[in-house]
């Protein structure tokens, strides 16, 4: 019987090892699928390249950005435009402060009350519904720019102007935020909040402890598209804040841009500094952003 076993393993060996060794195999590449690769990776490198070009440039001094602007490698290689801005005397911090609360509070109050928006538009039926998310839908057509006059006029009006408020306020939360938190909890299938009232809970916790844990890619998708929004905001903080201590960091950068002379290697600096954020938020909830931005467009009703 050990002789019999023996020779099935050596006859059922050579399968196996087809078998393990078959998912290594690779088809050979199409012509066409390289030409793509080679096109995609050349339009990356050529996206990148300003971007790329401006950090090294931020490590450089301001002669040798003027006389030398497309040199590759900085020389001498310095961190003193870092030094400078985020000095004790400069005030860049105090505005990395301000751009911190302006787009943390925006994000986190447009997760809230977008999701209660997007439940309500979204799971419930309710008098108008379709009119109301129709008007929510029409204000994202709008130029942003054709309502900085009254927007401005009604903060004015408040009292909000050069205060926090103004900043806050008028972006709690976004039509875009509605319309992601809607499409993504229209995907989701009824009978879990049914089920729950069933047992006795009540529509709020039905709401809270069922349906929103399982928003966090949308929820992911919509805070980090406010903070991002907010975080470059340049127009409205500059129109709304009338002092220097509450300007944000993209209009604190405007500080360093003269009239006749442009202080290049502290604005580039001050650029990546204004970056870095975005670019690290991004990269850490990537999967869940971009589940829940491919997840909005499929509500089946």
């Amino acid at each position: 019987m050990a002789t019999t076993a023996r020779t099935a393993d050596t006859r059922a060996a050579p399968g196996a090892r087809d078998r393990t060794a078959a998912p290594s195999e690779r088809p050979p590449l199409k012509p066409q699928t390289a030409i793509l690769y080679a096109v995609l990776i050349f339009y990356g490198i050529f996206s990148l390249a300003p971007f790329i070009l401006a950090f090294i440039s931020s490590f450089k001094t301001y002669g040798d950005i003027v006389n030398n602007p497309a040199s590759l490698v900085p020389q001498p290689i310095t961190g003193a435009n870092y030094q400078q801005i985020l000095g004790s005397n400069a005030p860049f911090p105090h505005y990395i402060f301000n751009s911190l609360v302006y787009a943390i509070t925006t994000a986190v109050l447009n997760v809230v009350l977008a999701s209660m928006a997007g439940y309500a538009f979204g799971r419930l039926e309710f008098p108008g519904k379709n009119v109301l998310f129709a008007l929510t839908l029409a204000v994202l057509m709008i130029p942003t720019q054709l309502i900085l006059i009254p927007k401005f006029l009604v903060v004015n009006a408040l009292g909000l102007a050069n205060t926090f408020g103004a900043l806050i306020i008028p972006a709690m939360v976004t039509p875009t935020s509605v319309f992601l938190m809607t499409q993504f909890m229209k995907s989701l299938p009824h009978e879990l909040e049914e089920s729950a009232m069933i047992d006795g809970a009540g529509r709020f916790r039905a709401f809270w402890q069922i349906i929103l844990p399982l928003t966090k890619p949308a929820i992911t998708a919509v805070a980090l598209f406010q903070f991002q929004g907010a975080w470059n905001d340049f127009i409205w903080p500059l129109i709304v804040m009338s002092s220097q201590d509450n300007y944000t960091l993209t209009v604190g950068l405007s500080y360093f841009k003269g009239v006749n002379f442009i202080f290049y290697n502290l604005l580039l600096a001050g650029a990546a500094i204004n970056i870095a954020p975005l670019v690290v938020l991004f990269f850490i909830f990537q999967r869940y952003f971009v589940q829940g931005i491919s997840t909005a467009g499929l509500a089946g009703r």
